[in-house]
């Protein structure tokens, strides 16, 4: 039989009935004046903002339609001309011709020369420049300082009258020792205001050079250099201290066993003027330490000390077994020493390649040839030896500890030249291997694979 609803179940559902009534008829009453507003409101919507954007976009298409159809004809009649292939085939056909006459070989010591990255990381002394040396033209002990290379300056030379000088005052970058020459400014102070009898101490200043401090104490750069154990050479920095005299000469300190005499002939200076400066008794014994200055002195001329290249000589010991040559075929070049491992290879910044070795490992002639170059090599090769052979190709072997040939020997493949070392400007024992084929650099591997 059919359940009973529940007084409480029947209470609800008339309350329901009557929310409901209500809701429905304050639609009925609250709707009409809803759309009138939302009518409103959205016509003045349309109006101010829609309408208007609407307008503009649609005169956008309208004249971006009048400009594109003449360029869209255009591009049509071009893609569409039966001779536009013909026309790429001539502009192809042109520009191959054109790479092919102004190109040039590309190998790899010149890979990547001509980039911005190259310029801008490494500067000229990092380019490898192949140069021809005609011993003939070759200047040996060449002095590039006598008497007849130098035009005295005043201020700047160490010794000059300044009565045959005109004055004139230096001009270089603050802080370095590059003096320029420049017209004299009547307003630069030419000297001291008053005679100066002691040293002084002056702390250098942005600005300022030695010939500029020079003429403010009255005094010769070469002066200043002495008295501060300083070359021209050394750069000056603001805050240095620099040690003038009172007057030009050498400032020095008394040692045991000096006395006025025996300094103004060291330093071809005068005893008299020693003590005026000085003032100093004569007689006196010059105390231990005392310095003192020696006007119109020069320290005395050292003279330069030689330095003996070490002479290549054949070695006392027996020489090595000459390579194996059975595991080469003689179509390619001897590999050239005992070790296997490449600690550089060939490249556009390195010339040749870096074979790891020791004192122990042997050099092979790569090839038969004649030994044109035997000995010590200033640019960097250390003792080397350079061969030539027959059909056009050099072979270089350098920073060697021992050689067994010398110019003019005749040399067989596979046979033992020298010992592999760390001379020249090397960081270990390594032998460095270069190939040239008809005078020009080649990559090694590319000869003895």
């Amino acid at each position: 039989m059919d359940q009973q609803p529940t007084p409480f179940q029947t209470l609800a559902s008339r309350i329901a009935l009557k929310i409901l009534r209500i809701v429905g008829r304050s639609i009925k009453v609250i709707w009409p004046s809803v759309t009138r507003v939302s009518t409103l409101a959205g016509r003045v919507i349309a109006r101010v903002f829609i309408l208007p954007v609407y307008q503009l976009l649609m005169l956008a298409k309208m004249r971006s339609r009048r400009v594109m159809l003449p360029a869209r004809g255009l591009v049509l009649t071009l893609v569409t001309n039966r001779y536009l292939f013909h026309a790429m085939i001539a502009v192809i056909s042109i520009t191959t011709v054109v790479l092919s006459v102004t190109g040039v070989q590309a190998s790899a010591q010149h890979a990547g020369q001509e980039s911005i990255l190259y310029a801008l990381v490494t500067g000229e002394e990092s380019r490898n420049t192949e140069e021809e040396v005609k011993p003939e033209l070759v200047v040996h002990d060449a002095r590039y300082t006598g008497p007849s290379s130098l035009i005295a300056f005043p201020d700047i030379d160490y010794d000059y009258d300044e009565s045959e000088a005109a004055p004139i005052t230096a001009l270089a970058v603050p802080g370095t020792l590059v003096a320029g020459i420049m017209p004299h400014d009547p307003d630069e102070p030419t000297g001291p205001a008053e005679t100066r009898t002691k040293t002084e101490t002056y702390v250098v200043e942005a600005g300022d050079t030695l010939s500029t401090i020079a003429r403010r104490f009255g005094v010769n750069v070469g002066t200043i250099l002495w008295a501060n154990s300083r070359t021209e050479f050394q750069y000056l920095r603001p805050g240095d201290a620099l040690k003038i005299p009172p007057v030009s000469g050498v400032l020095v300190a008394v040692k045991k066993g000096d006395t006025l005499l025996a300094l103004a002939q060291k330093f071809g200076s005068d005893a008299n003027e020693i003590m005026r400066v000085n003032r100093l008794v004569p007689d006196e014994t010059l105390p231990l330490g005392l310095e003192i200055v020696l006007p119109g002195g020069r320290p005395p001329y050292a003279a330069p000390i030689a330095v003996r290249e070490p002479i290549p000589t054949r070695p006392g010991g027996p020489r090595p077994p000459s390579a194996d040559l059975t595991r080469t075929p003689l179509a390619k070049l001897l590999w050239p020493t005992s070790g296997r491992v490449i600690t550089q290879y060939y490249g556009w910044r390195h010339t040749g390649l870096d074979i790891d070795g020791d004192y122990s490992s042997p050099i092979y002639a790569a090839i038969d040839g004649v030994v044109t170059t035997a000995g010590w090599n200033k640019g960097g090769y250390g003792l080397q030896i350079v061969m030539q052979s027959p059909n056009g190709v050099s072979t270089r072997y350098a920073h060697s500890s021992k050689l067994f040939v010398k110019v003019g020997d005749r040399v067989k493949r596979g046979e033992v030249i020298a010992m592999v070392g760390t001379t020249g400007r090397s960081t270990g024992t390594h032998l460095h291997f270069e190939v040239y084929v008809n005078g020009k650099r080649a990559n090694p591997l590319s000869y003895v694979r």
